[in-house]
């Protein structure tokens, strides 16, 4: 049918008026609909896990951030939740901080220590933001010289160094830059930062005039720090009248301790700055893991190579001391990370004849699932096997493995059958998961990380190797 020309056209009847504004507004709730549903489900600004405390009795906890949504608990006053994100959700309203109201919710991960997926059957709770506090930390200092900085970076200006003892309060702990310690006798890289907001009784902001500073998480405690107990001053005696002394009888001379039925050895970095390897060698050790790379991503785009691993590596070796490389493993969810990193130790490392087999240090989970850190560790020492032939040596925990590879067997039982357990402890023998590695027991075991060694300056972790000799471990 041709349209009327426009001359001809009839002017709208009242009723179509009607019809034609209501079909607009209905239009423009379902726009408004679409758009809340939109922005309920995209979150705002995410943050770091913190610790926070309901603030009110009967805090409902949701399936998702809207008051419409299924209410799996209502939490009493002062619960423990971890939030690990805001979220802009449904509109919401409350009394019982004051008469506030808003769209903002926290999603949590965890209640009273209890993971959310275990409690409730989903992976993530929502509750609305004015229902909950902060949880302030009270924290000692561990280390003479800890640094407070103005950002969670290495790089950041430090506006204070605090001695051991000092008091600090914290809010939470942040992702930041990459950091090494070792003044607390262990080794420990991270990339956790306490946010501090005041130092003693005093806040940051009249101290500094900044909100927060940021410290390394490892030089902090949350107890206090361990002092001796005094020496008693002993209460004078009375001298006794002498009398005659009995020839003693002769004292047998003491057992020396049996010596170690295992062959000891060392792990270094350039944490131990210059060691003096003659020294080391004649103090006892025959073997010596040394670190080569790190799955650090800097800040010109390439990988972190630790500066000391080709002076140790030589200088180890004109001593008659075995050495091996290893490879502090930084997990993440991008796509060809696994090989990129296991790419960057190959070409690193340069292994030769003679030397030990290379060796994945597995100590943090880079936020992957046990399912995902698990493909991120078959990628890795697939790509080993792929370049070089050789099933690499993985160092563990026995509770990182437990809790984050799913105490899985699937390695050991697959051929990686070397196993370097680091286990701190005085017993016999360290605890090893996975069935005992599918009943193939600890190779080398990390028996302390506050070893003392003469040619290294400060601590230094301590090995040691079960078998009688190195044949099974060593590159040909």
């Amino acid at each position: 049918m041709s349209p009327l020309p426009l001359s001809a056209a009839a002017p709208p009847s009242r009723a179509a008026d009607r019809h034609n504004l209501v079909a607009i507004l209905v239009a423009a709730l379902t726009i408004a609909l679409l758009l809340t549903a939109v922005s309920a489900a995209a979150p705002s600004s995410t943050f770091a896990s913190t610790t926070r405390l309901t603030a009110c009795n009967a805090v409902s906890l949701r399936t998702g951030p809207r008051t419409t949504a299924r209410r799996v608990a209502r939490l009493p006053k002062g619960t423990k939740v971890v939030t690990v994100a805001v979220v802009k959700g449904g509109h919401w309203h409350t009394k019982c901080t004051g008469d506030k109201s808003g769209r903002k919710w926290y999603r949590i991960t965890r209640v009273n220590g209890k993971s959310v997926s275990k409690l409730y059957g989903v992976k993530y709770v929502y509750v609305a933001k004015s229902l909950l506090k902060i949880q302030k930390i009270s924290l000692t200092v561990v280390c003479n010289g800890t640094r407070l900085r103005t950002k969670a970076a290495t790089s950041a200006a430090t506006k204070v160094k605090l001695a051991a003892g000092t008091k600090v309060t914290a809010n939470k702990w942040v992702h930041g830059t990459s950091w090494s310690t070792s003044c607390t006798g262990s080794k420990v890289t991270d990339n956790r930062w306490f946010k501090i907001t005041a130092i003693g009784s005093r806040s940051v902001k009249s101290l500094y005039g900044v909100s927060a500073l940021y410290g390394a998480k490892s030089l902090f405690t949350t107890g206090a720090l361990a002092t001796p107990a005094p020496t008693p001053t002993p209460t004078p005696t009375p001298t006794p009248a002498p009398t005659p002394t009995p020839t003693p009888t002769p004292t047998p001379s003491p057992t020396p301790d049996p010596p170690s039925p295992y062959i000891e050895g060392i792990d270094v970095s350039h944490w131990q700055g210059t060691i003096n390897w003659a020294k080391v060698a004649a103090a006892g050790k025959q073997f010596a893991f040394i670190k080569a790379t790190d799955g650090l991503v800097q800040s010109d785009g390439t990988m972190f190579v630790d500066n000391m691993y080709a002076t140790n590596r030589a200088q180890a070796e004109a001593n008659g001391i075995r050495v091996g490389a290893y490879h502090f493993a930084r997990p993440d969810s991008s796509a060809g990370d696994a090989v990129a990193e296991a790419d960057h130790f190959i070409a690193t490392a340069a292994w030769q004849s003679g030397e030990l087999l290379p060796v994945l240090d597995l100590e943090i989970t880079g936020g992957l699932s046990t399912a995902k850190l698990q493909a991120w560790v078959q990628t890795f020492l697939d790509r080993i096997f792929q370049q070089t032939g050789v099933r690499a040596i993985i160092y563990v925990s026995p509770y990182f493995w437990s809790s984050n590879m799913g105490d899985t067997t699937q390695f050991a039982v697959n051929g990686y059958k070397v196993l370097w357990i680091a286990h701190w402890t005085t017993a016999d023998q360290p605890k090893v998961p996975a069935s005992n590695w599918n009943g193939n027991g600890w190779t080398f075991w990390q028996y302390t990380s506050s070893g003392s060694v003469s040619g290294i300056s400060g601590n230094v972790d301590l090995d040691r190797y079960k078998l009688i000799n190195f044949n099974p471990v060593t590159l040909k």
